[in-house]
């Protein structure tokens, strides 16, 4: 597919997170009118736009007003509203939205994964007590049991160690499909971003790992010390994803690592992450930018590593602390969002440097931060 949009059109964001407002900002630097649409007033986004649309409860007017004035659309985040998505059909979004109903949908994103003959973790799905019950004796306690639908949230599942803990599970059957899969102890999470351009090509950011010490705060840095078949299987499975969904644009696939050594697939994310920001610092040209281009019809740039990086989150807790540092980090890139709707994350911390082992040692040395030694 092969089309352009010049600057000086109106390009559509759809996003309530701190990436849709750096999309908006990278947009007006190239050119380009924003308009803006959200479903709720006080999302970030619309600080950035020149036309804002907020789509509460049903209204099908906004929608219909904010595709109309857009000459092309792109979304930030893994899952929009259905009334949203039923308005894209026929609209110029490059990414497209069957990615949308995979990235929603953990069953159809396993049978998807598993007609790609990729390595994911066994499951099972169940609706009652006692079908969960079956499946913890299928594959082997201890288990995880959450949502098929993936935009419910986090705290929507539980771990369950054996028999006795199946009512933990109570709370979760509604009469909707959940899934089961093995819980994996002393895991590693990874995530691979790509951005797929319009004539076919993919360019791969640096590979990162990824903690999430608390729900809503996720931490991030570059790593060296995985090995190269894992690398390269990694690679492999990022690239093959997005062509299988000729999908455009910037996504993310997030892997598992056990124990062991086996590399499982878990998720493909499209949009832009909030971790993705600390590409700003470690290479040549953001993950915002580089998904600005492919989605406008330019040819992707490649992707130099120039710095080993690392992203921390920052909430209420570290802010006092974070200050105290504010005379004696010189490498230290600090921003804070002042908006409400991105708590518990009120800022974030990116940090550059020779090594990631050496920024986090400097991170723990700091003392902002716990971290689980």
């Amino acid at each position: 597919m092969s089309y352009e949009i010049l600057p000086g059109a109106t390009i559509g964001i759809i996003g309530e997170g701190i990436t849709s407002c750096y999309l908006a900002q990278a947009a007006h630097n190239m050119g380009y009118q924003v308009a803006a649409y959200s479903s709720t007033a006080e999302s970030v986004v619309f600080k950035d736009a020149d036309y804002r649309f907020l789509g509460e409860k049903d209204n099908d007017d906004e929608i219909e007003s904010f595709v109309a004035l857009s000459d092309m659309i792109t979304y930030t985040s893994a899952w929009l509203p259905p009334q949203i998505t039923n308005q894209l059909t026929n609209q110029v979004v490059p990414q497209g939205t069957t990615i949308l109903d995979i990235t929603d949908d953990h069953a159809l994103a396993k049978a998807f994964y598993e007609s790609e003959s990729l390595n994911i973790l066994p499951y099972e799905t169940g609706s009652s007590l006692d079908e969960i019950a079956q499946a913890g004796t299928k594959l082997g306690y201890p288990i995880i049991v959450k949502p098929v639908f993936k935009h419910k949230h986090i705290d929507d599942q539980v771990i369950l160690r054996g028999d006795w803990d199946l009512g933990l599970v109570a709370p979760l059957i509604d009469g909707g499909t959940l899934l089961v899969e093995p819980w994996l102890e002393n895991t590693q999470s990874f995530v691979m971003t790509a951005v797929r351009g319009s004539h076919d090509e993919t360019t791969l950011y640096p590979l990162r790992q990824v903690e999430t010490p608390e729900p809503g705060l996720t931490r991030a840095w570059t790593v060296g010390n995985v090995s190269d078949e894992i690398v390269t299987e990694i690679k492999k499975v990022t690239e093959k994803l997005g062509q299988a969904l000729n999908y455009i644009g910037a996504y993310d696939v997030t892997f598992l690592v056990s124990e062991n050594g086996t590399l499982y697939l878990r998720n493909t994310i499209p949009g832009l992450s909030k971790t993705t920001v600390l590409y700003d610092v470690s290479v040549n040209i953001g993950v915002t930018m580089q998904h600005l281009r492919a989605v406008t019809g330019q040819r992707l740039s490649e992707v130099v590593f120039e710095a080993a990086a690392i992203y921390m989150p920052i909430s209420d807790k570290e802010e006092s602390k974070l200050y105290r540092h504010w005379q004696i980090q010189p490498h230290w890139q600090v921003s804070i969002y002042h908006s409400p709707t991105l708590l518990p994350q009120i800022g974030h911390v990116l940090a550059a440097g020779s090594s990631s082992e050496q920024l986090l040692n400097q991170l723990h040395v700091a003392g902002v931060w716990q971290f689980n030694d």
